[in-house]
């Protein structure tokens, strides 16, 4: 199939520029501004976002405007600062803005389909043909003209559209399956939540006995008065019926403990080898140990097994980088605070990322994975710029609740179903996205049909 590729450059098939270059008023509400922070690989990340007052949307994004920085349905977006490669394909119902940070790539649609350029370009062939056109470009940063000298194949429109057929059906699987895991995350979030924050067990118990309920409480107590309970006596008893006061967390259920994260668990803190000597690095997992940053941590769920990056054996020996075992909770405490994982194997972090490992006091994996990602993280301090703020040893003195061992009990047993299912679910996202990523190359070489592939796919689905 190869044969009859023709070769153009990104600049001979589409309209190339990027978002707005003026200097633009931020505020906190409105239509949304993203930057390339804010582009992901066919996503969008909207945790941390700015808006624009429509006024200055309609002026920076003029639809007459002769620059066309206004994004259309099918332009593929791609961030030009930071990670090359992460790109997201303009629906027809988006409305947002974006900055000079991200590059609108446009197909002429009579030579290329926007769906097969996507695919292209967020490939790892793709990405390593723009890591030789490095002239125009420095570390982190790509520029328009160097876009636009990049080579893509072209192959007839129909085998496009074919190709990303199949690679789109694959990639629906996935979504199905993250939306799958969010689910499951929620339920397991919520019995938490009810159980450990919101201590509806224990104010059930206390209003059944007439015993005092802490002012905080009330409001809760009174929603919980409301509601048709089922028969619970199996849960009821693993919880007290009255409230005690501590001074490091306020009124929690009476008998339960309040302890140091450094009691609870062994915390330790990652490292990186000298950037200065990329030696110690690699882009290939093989023999190699997985690395993880706070951006890898923002691209998984719940678990993390991959990363971008891995450590040489040699560079964790020399360098005393300190491995984690698997199923131990990782949080994110600089810059960017509270970012909370499991991990699915054996791994090592950079030194923005504290290990709970070996949790004590019968405390599993999924409590402290929930209890951190609810912890009220503004708690550790008043500082305006609390991530920034946060060290290691204010890590390692987090108060944890220690409820009994009943109850932590009972919530493994219960949580576990959730957390093993999206483990199972994370293990075939993972083994779909290598599929879609190595059927592209094969296609384009010739090495694979389509419909050989198309049947592949079928059977996976």
């Amino acid at each position: 199939m190869g044969s009859d590729h023709k070769t153009l450059t990104i600049g001979e098939t589409c309209h190339v520029t990027d978002g707005a270059h003026s200097k633009v008023k931020r505020q906190e509400s409105g239509i949304l501004y993203l930057t390339s922070k804010n582009i992901k690989v066919g996503t969008l990340s909207l945790d941390k976002v700015d808006y624009i007052s429509e006024a200055d949307y309609e002026k920076l994004f003029s639809i007459e405007s002769k620059a066309q920085r206004r994004p259309k349905d099918g332009d593929v977006l791609i961030g030009i600062i930071g990670t090359f490669g992460n790109a997201y394909r303009y629906k027809k119902d988006d409305i947002f803005g974006i900055s000079s940070s991200i590059a609108i790539i446009r197909p002429d649609a009579e030579i290329l389909d926007s769906d097969f350029l996507y695919y292209v370009v967020t490939g790892d062939v793709f990405k390593a043909i723009h890591s030789a056109y490095k002239s125009g470009s420095v570390q982190g940063y790509t520029n328009i003209p160097t876009i636009k000298e990049l080579p893509l194949p072209i192959p007839p429109l129909p085998e496009q559209k074919a190709i990303a057929n199949i690679l789109g059906s694959l990639d629906d699987k996935i979504e199905l399956n993250r939306q799958m895991n969010e689910t499951l995350e929620a339920m397991a979030q919520a019995l938490f939540k009810s159980w450990f924050v919101d201590f509806d067990p224990v104010i059930d118990n206390a209003l059944a006995a007439s015993n005092a309920i802490p002012d905080e409480f009330i409001e809760r107590a009174e929603q919980r008065k409301a509601i048709e309970k089922k028969d619970n006596s199996d849960i009821q008893q693993l919880f007290p019926d009255e409230f005690e006061f501590t001074e490091e967390m306020g009124w929690i259920p009476k008998g339960w403990d309040v302890k140091k994260a450094e009691e609870i668990a062994s915390i330790t803190i990652g490292k990186t080898p000298p950037r200065k000597e990329p030696e110690w690095f690699s882009d290939i997992q093989k023999d190699n140990l997985v690395w993880v940053s706070i951006r890898d941590m923002g691209n998984s769920n719940v678990f993390i097994g991959d990363s971008s990056e891995y450590l040489t054996k040699e560079s964790i020996k020399k360098f005393n980088v300190r491995v984690i075992p698997k199923n131990s909770v990782i949080l994110s405490f600089k810059l960017t605070l509270g970012r909370v994982l499991i991990a699915q194997k054996e791994l090592a972090t950079n030194e923005a990322i504290a290990h709970f490992c070996n949790p004590k006091f019968s405390m599993s994996k999924e409590y402290v994975y929930c209890y951190l990602s609810n912890f009220k993280y503004d708690s550790l301090g008043s500082t305006s710029s609390i991530a920034t703020a946060v060290n290691s040893k204010i890590i390692k003195a987090m108060p944890f609740i220690v409820p009994s061992e009943l109850a932590l009990s009972k919530f493994e047993t219960l949580s576990k179903m959730y957390f093993d299912k999206i483990s199972l679910v994370n293990q075939q996202i993972d083994s779909l996205t290598k599929l879609r990523d190595t059927l592209l190359p094969q296609l384009m070489s010739g090495e694979l049909r389509i419909p050989d592939a198309a049947a592949l796919v079928y059977e996976v689905l």
